[in-house]
């Protein structure tokens, strides 16, 4: 029995050491983190509520330079480049179109934690990527209750995301956080590529009478730029934007979000005067884009679940039967081989055939 206890419990042992290795190591290192090939684009649908067209607002042409009421279509891509160990190099495009003509485009390259999807600066040196703080793509994988750090990538600063409650979304279960910007400068400059940098003295009359500048603005900006042909322009960006979180997979499977950008006048003490939104707008995810977001967040959950939690107790609980079973046939081989012990007055039998 002693044969059979060796082996059976060196398995057992082995069981028990994998299962605690899955659990609390490969998994959460090498399982529960950001796949070296995710790839994936979300498709999110709304209104654009103004539009300005930077030409005809250059030509003072204010009739044709504001557009309200557009539909709107806007898609995320986010993948992962490359990898580096715990570090992914990810990829985050998002194109704004209304009728199928692009109104935004940016390309924004992060180095990111593959655990904590938190942005770092600890990444190989021949990585092109944007400096930035927080979360930029997504939420960690087993998001909490608790308020996170977002990045602004317009404004290349940060906002608090709000925990706000539970909410169902297509179906499951997720965390509803809330990010409120305040106007802020944007600094991004791919959105600031299309816009005017500047704008022509002669517009400023036309646009007061507009109501778009108070009068006492535009005497400010008479004795600000005295005989200037020309003022320059700055951008502004604000939102209240919601997004429903898967929690075991950091996911995000819809959002609610309103945005603007507005533009404004640039004073020389740095004060930007608003003049008009060069672009808001409103959008959520489409039912194709939310389904498919449930889809990948039940089969992710799925999959830290089955390596994270069912395999390890299979194989703990199979490897802690076999060592007490092992240790019993142990016990019990020991027992057999053990001589008979003979109290002093009991006594012998008599060898056969002898008669007493």
């Amino acid at each position: 029995m002693r044969k059979v206890a060796i082996p059976l419990g060196v398995i057992g042992v082995i069981l028990l050491v994998a299962g605690g290795l899955l659990a609390w190591w490969i998994t959460p290192s090498y399982i529960a983190r950001l796949p070296s090939t995710y790839n994936k684009t979300r498709t999110y649908t709304g209104t654009i509520r103004t539009l300005v067209v930077p030409a005809a607002l250059a030509s003072g042409n204010l009739s044709a330079a504001v557009k309200t009421g557009l539909p709107a279509k806007l898609t995320d891509q986010v993948r992962v480049l490359q990898t580096s160990g715990n570090t992914a190099q990810v990829q985050d495009t998002r194109i704004i179109t209304t009728s199928g003509s692009p109104v935004a485009k940016t390309v924004t390259n992060y180095a990111l934690n593959r655990q904590t999807l938190m942005a770092t600066s600890s990444h190989p040196s021949n990585w092109s990527v944007t400096p930035a703080s927080g979360l930029t793509v997504s939420w960690p994988l087993g998001a909490k209750k608790q308020n996170y750090t977002g990045w602004v990538y317009l404004t290349k600063t940060t906002t608090p995301l709000k925990f706000v409650k539970q909410a169902q979304q297509g179906g499951i279960n997720t965390y509803e956080y809330m990010a409120t910007v305040a106007p802020t400068p944007i600094k991004n400059t791919q959105a600031l590529a299309g816009l005017p940098t500047a704008l022509p003295v002669a517009l400023l009359s036309r646009i007061s009478a507009a109501g778009l500048i108070p009068p006492g603005d535009l005497a400010a900006l008479a004795r600000a730029f005295p005989g200037a042909a020309s003022v320059p322009l700055a951008y502004t960006y604000q939102a209240t934007n919601t997004y429903f979180v898967a929690p075991s997979t950091g996911l995000v499977v819809n959002v609610s979000n309103n945005e603007t950008e507005t533009g404004g006048i640039a004073l020389p003490n740095g004060t930007i005067i608003p003049v008009l939104p060069v672009l808001a707008d409103t959008y959520h995810a489409t039912p194709a884009s939310l389904s498919a977001a449930v889809t990948d967040a039940n089969n992710g959950s799925s999959t830290i679940t089955t390596w994270g939690v069912a395999v390890p107790i299979a194989a703990a609980s199979v490897g802690f039967v076999c060592v007490v079973v092992a240790v019993l046939l142990w016990i019990r081989g020991r027992s057999r081989g053990r001589p008979v012990e003979v109290s002093p007055g009991q006594r012998h039998p008599s060898p056969a055939g002898n008669i007493s």
